[in-house]
């Protein structure tokens, strides 16, 4: 009985010793409780690639329905060919109309081809100056603004060129052949789109020229004349910027 209590004993102080030396046995952390918001994007996320799935299946159905060759109609079918009966004969011939020469039936579309035709190199020789004015080759740009303004002086391109010939000079810091040009893009073509850019640089001109009461008078012409244009939005700015 004496031994057995001892071994007990042993046994106690053995565990105690344990304890001390590594310290307090603790319990596991209790596990986090999962965020129900990852759920739901998960979900949304599903529902979302099914519904891309879904538009892709419908463009396909589309893109084959208009790939289909559409069906023949019953008018769109060769009407068969009947063979003519021995006792049938040929209708007389109808009188035909008189021929007309070649030179004769193609004169009306030589001539209504040419405008076309110069239409079409004046916008090809206003491209090319565009992109000369681009690369700050001004004064072959200018050269090429000029040819297309003498070639259709009343055409759609007129006040175009016009206003590119003062940008160039306005470009080169030449601010009184600038206003020069501008003035007759302004004057002469005041209904076509570049009146009011060519009035509103105009304005700048003269503010780079230190006349700040004539652009500011200029500005406000610029308003009330062309109140809707997007100059004349930028026109208040500037009369705000330079107002004092």
């Amino acid at each position: 009985m004496k031994s057995f209590l001892a071994s007990a004993a042993l046994v106690l102080l053995a565990a105690c010793a344990t304890t001390g030396d590594d310290g307090p046995v603790t319990s596991a952390p209790p596990a986090l409780a999962p965020d129900p918001r990852i759920g739901e994007m998960q979900t949304s996320l599903t529902e979302l690639l099914e519904r891309i799935d879904v538009l892709n299946d419908r463009i396909a159905r589309l893109e084959e329905t208009r790939s289909a060759p559409a069906p023949v109609t019953v008018a769109e079918r060769p009407a068969p060919v009947e063979r003519a009966l021995p006792s049938e004969r040929p209708a007389p011939p109808q009188p035909s109309a008189p021929v007309q020469s070649p030179s004769a039936a193609a004169a009306p579309a030589q001539g209504s081809a040419q405008p076309a035709v110069v239409s079409a190199n004046l916008a090809e020789a206003y491209r090319k100056a565009i992109m000369l004015y681009g690369r700050n080759n001004l004064a072959e740009a200018r050269r090429e603004f000029q040819q297309v303004f003498d070639t259709d002086p009343t055409g759609d391109l007129a006040d175009n060129a016009l206003f590119w010939i003062g940008e160039t000079y306005y470009a080169a810091s030449d601010y009184t052949n600038a206003m020069r040009y501008y003035a007759r893009v302004w004057n002469e073509y005041s209904d076509q789109n570049k009146a009011p850019d060519a009035l509103f640089k105009t304005a700048l001109a003269q503010e780079k020229t230190g006349d700040l009461a004539l652009a500011r008078k200029t500005l406000q012409q610029v308003i009330a004349r062309y109140p809707y244009s997007s100059p004349a939005s930028t026109a208040k700015q500037e009369l705000q910027r330079i107002k004092y």
